[in-house]
């Protein structure tokens, strides 16, 4: 049975991510934080990703409010961005995000470590 992914963010790279994850899974996109905690309440994913290529988006409030979820709070929750500064990596893996930084690696093999984690 595929996995149910939720990818949140509005880019280009959601759509990248999404298109190289659909054979392996189940995809549902949200546009923003907001529109994301509400789809994954929906869902029950067994997975989340937030992808946000430069801009640092606060998605503290949406781990606080996912932890609150019986359904939801054993998620895996993956950050992936172009650039990551250490202090909010610290941040994020104190909350059990695992984060990834895009770097030359090809989308393929990064959604194969992905769907490892998931």
């Amino acid at each position: 049975m595929a996995k149910k992914l939720l990818l949140i963010g509005d880019n280009m790279k959601v759509k990248e991510f999404a298109s190289v994850l659909q054979n392996s899974a189940n995809i549902a996109i949200a546009n923003d934080v907001k529109t994301g905690l509400i789809m994954a309440k929906e869902i029950v994913p067994d997975g989340i990703i937030f992808v946000v290529p430069v801009y640092w988006e606060n998605i503290l409030p949406f781990l606080e409010e996912i932890k609150k979820d019986d359904l939801l709070k054993l998620k895996p929750i993956i950050y992936v961005g172009d650039f990551i500064e250490a202090s909010d990596q610290t941040i994020l893996k104190g909350k059990g995000v695992h984060t990834i930084t895009l770097g030359p690696v090809p989308p393929q093999e990064i959604a194969r470590y992905i769907l490892s984690l998931i």
